[in-house]
């Protein structure tokens, strides 16, 4: 009888553990299941399918023009003029949801962040030396756009840097990712193998236009734009990860349209793959 009496104890006492870790750990996985979805929704742009976008133009500071003056540069698009995707803002899951309203969360942050598309980041904005940015769509298809009224210039420097779907660091000119745009005469250029993918044998090169309004002819402007496109290193073996860059570097004379040469290459962060 004592030895039953103690073989039902033992069993109850099994049992109320068994409930006990359970119970108590539903809301325990609840909170760190929201915990790691919060943290890739979140993540830090580096961390994703992210591009940073320079552009310097020189030879412009003290300069003593009339009326409105307008630079306009290559644009960050695909070789047909294309501009890249954001990602959508994504609804939070459901362990989310409940651990969102259980600490409060502001509204703004009860879905995923928000990316800007090519309009909101690039057009209308006022930087530094009273430039205004603006998109354009010229003859040779849409650029980058600055504009000032002051009568006295200076250079200008804009940067920013933006997260699309997808870039393919491995053939971004055939891929529909973005480069300098507008693009013309690219070179020809081979790949080799790289591990599972290819990549360029060498260097390509492009022409694209600035543009320069008629305030000065034939003084020169000093123009530097350069692009990188990074992969997500969440969704690449090491060996894969890595970016490639577009970029100019010229010095021009004259006004109107002006030709300038783009240059890509690739960078891998790790070992090649085998």
């Amino acid at each position: 009888m004592k030895k039953r009496n103690f073989l039902l104890t033992k069993n109850l006492l099994l049992i109320a553990v068994f409930l006990i870790l359970v119970v108590g750990g539903i809301p325990v996985s609840i909170f760190i299941h929201s915990i790691y979805m919060d943290s890739i929704d979140w993540r830090d742009r580096g961390q994703r399918y992210n591009c940073v976008y320079n552009v310097n133009v020189g030879g412009l500071s003290g300069r003593e023009v009339l009326g409105s003056t307008v630079i306009m540069v290559p644009i960050p698009a695909t070789k047909e003029g294309k501009f890249f995707t954001p990602p959508a803002q994504k609804d939070p899951c459901f362990t989310q949801k409940l651990m969102h309203e259980i600490n409060n969360w502001p509204e703004r942050y009860r879905r995923g962040p928000y990316f800007e598309n090519a309009t909101e980041i690039f057009d209308n904005k006022t930087i530094s030396g009273n430039w205004t940015t603006f998109i354009a769509e010229t003859d040779k298809g849409h650029m980058l756009g600055f504009r000032t009224n002051d009568s006295r210039l200076q250079d200008i420097s804009f940067s920013v840097d933006f997260v699309a779907d997808y870039y393919d660091i491995f053939d971004p000119i055939n891929s529909g990712s973005p480069i300098l745009f507008p693009v013309e005469n690219i070179s020809n250029f081979s790949v080799v193998t790289y591990g599972k993918y290819t990549r360029y044998a060498s260097n390509p090169t492009y022409d694209s236009y600035i543009y320069v309004s008629s305030y000065r002819q034939g003084m020169p402007v000093s123009v530097y734009i350069r692009l990188e496109a990074n992969n997500d290193p969440g969704e690449w073996p090491k060996e894969y990860r890595g970016q490639y860059m577009n970029e100019i570097k010229a010095t021009v004379s004259g006004t109107g349209y002006l030709i300038v040469k783009a240059t890509l290459g690739q960078k891998f962060y790790f070992m090649p793959a085998v």
